[in-house]
């Protein structure tokens, strides 16, 4: 791997992965991908649009219902299981390419790689451990079992943020549940999703995976919308949820939303200060701040707010600023221009409001990287709680603070908010640990640490953070459709009988 982002001399382009095979976009046309490190294009991504889809969506329902695919759970985990080997074998190849789309460090991302695997290894084995489920009854003489059928065609639109690895956690159950899927990654960050489909075209039958890459209202939209697209999986913003809400609603299909958050990180006095500042620090600054649940609220008590936010600004002073695809440096770039111009809006408005910048703040001009969308790590203090900045996702590196006197007034602080994805609790006293989270309205509590995901944990918010679940036991079942088998056991009588 080349040590140096950079911008390269011949534009790589990536097309669309449609039934087993690279795809040119019916409509000639591509999106520049440009490299958050350098501001330079770096590749190229098809530009779909209805005609593209539609070949994918015709492609999947194809291949969704082949008997050996749709009725053969053992066919299906053995597939997963080659997925699974060919990514562990493989991942090393998606790490630049990623890095050179959303800006992420070396060390996140080579570990996220290096994990991908997995997630498709444990569907293939909880795949395999799922059985026929008889129902107990209050009838008598007749019985009844539950099947679990595909629902056919998904349709997985992921984030800019950690494209492969949210995509595993739609496509890995998705797959398990014998269905089809279409990708559609971010237009921001596409590249390394379709290398994955281009790494898996030998491994799995051809129409299982399609990947079109394209603008959310030219792709997504017409993905939504399509008939035989039964489900939607969405990652991404409130805005776009709300889209795929309604569009799925006038068909009358399922979806589950991924959505937003403003996760508060509660800290009480008695908590282990250097534990939880480390896990602050995780939660907002890790990633700059770009992941759905950022913990971008700090709710501190006030006997403990002034000597901690001393700490975290000493930490920030010793982050390295610089390349993303070397492994010393702790602060790479903003994943994307607009994404860095909201962020910096977002922070001024809030200084001219009132708040005071006790860190960061402004853009960060880096020595080889002038262009680059780099961002000082933001400490802001004195906001208010009706501020835009303490109540809208930021999606970036910048914390605000705010203090507390006791439990009641933490509580209230973390549950006034339209989001309820994760929020995280720090004190010594697990007993009271349990107390406060479950009065925490979030769909996530982290006690005593921040950010873990685990296959085997759902994952998703309550309120504007969005609906349904990602990940944990019911994952595979989220992606199937119950039908109810009954036997009668005694001959029927004659319903009209004297």
């Amino acid at each position: 791997m080349n040590g140096v982002a950079r911008s390269v001399d011949i534009i790589r382009r990536f097309q669309h992965f449609i039934n087993g095979h690279s795809t040119p976009p019916n409509s000639g046309e591509w999106i520049e991908s440009i490299n958050p490190a350098t501001g330079a294009v770096w590749a190229q991504i098809a530009r779909g649009n209805k005609a593209d889809v539609d070949f994918a969506v015709e492609t999947a329902l194809t291949a969704s219902q082949r008997p050996d695919w749709r009725d053969s759970a053992a066919n299906r985990s053995e597939i997963l299981h080659g997925i699974a080997d060919r990514l562990d074998s493989e991942h090393k190849q998606f790490i630049e390419i990623e890095i050179n789309d959303n800006g992420k460090r070396i060390r996140e991302v080579a570990a996220q790689m290096a994990g991908l695997g997995g997630w498709y290894r444990h569907f293939a084995l909880s795949l395999a451990k799922m059985e026929v489920e008889e129902l107990t009854l209050d009838l008598e003489g007749v019985s009844a079992h539950l099947e679990l059928i595909p629902f056919g065609v998904i349709g997985a639109i992921t984030a800019w943020n950690s494209p492969l690895m949210i995509a595993a956690w739609k496509v890995a159950p998705a797959l398990a549940g014998g269905n089809a899927v279409i990708i559609k990654p971010s237009e921001m960050a596409s590249a390394s999703t379709v290398l994955f489909a281009e790494v898996l075209a030998d491994a799995v039958p051809d129409g299982l995976i399609n990947v079109v890459t394209g603008y959310g209202d030219e792709v997504g939209a017409e993905i939504v919308d399509a008939d035989e697209v039964k489900k939607v999986s969405f990652t991404g913003s409130e805005i776009g949820g709300s889209k795929v809400a309604a569009t799925a609603a006038k068909h009358v299909k399922p979806s589950t939303l991924e959505l937003g958050g403003k996760s508060p990180q509660i800290v009480f006095a008695d908590a282990d200060l250097e534990s939880a500042i480390n896990g602050v620090m995780s939660g907002i600054f890790l990633s700059n701040g770009q992941s759905c649940v950022a913990g971008s609220r700090l709710i501190i008590h006030d006997e403990i707010r002034v000597a901690f936010v001393k700490c975290l600004k000493e930490k920030l002073d010793g982050l390295h600023f610089g390349n993303p695809l070397r492994k010393d440096t702790d602060i790479g770039p903003i994943a994307n221009e607009a994404q860095f111009d909201k962020i910096l809006s977002m922070v001024d408005r809030a200084r001219k409001n009132g708040a005071t910048i006790a860190a960061g703040g402004s853009k960060k001009v880096v020595p080889g990287f002038e262009n680059g969308f780099f961002m000082e790590p933001t400490i802001l203090e004195n906001v208010s709680t009706d501020a835009e900045i303490w109540r809208k996702e930021v999606f970036g590196p910048v914390l605000c603070v705010h203090s507390f006197s006791n439990k009641d007034e933490a509580i209230s602080l973390a549950n006034d908010s339209e989001y309820g994805l994760a929020a995280g609790l720090w004190t010594t006293d697990w007993g009271f640990a349990s107390e406060i989270a479950s009065k925490i309205d979030s769909g996530t509590v982290y006690i005593n640490h921040y950010r873990s995901v685990s296959a085997c944990a759902p994952v998703g918010g309550i309120k504007k953070s969005g609906y349904g679940r990602e990940l944990g036991p019911n994952a595979i079942r989220d992606f199937m459709q119950e039908k109810v088998i009954w036997k009668g056991k005694v001959s029927v009588p004659d319903p009209f009988a004297r």
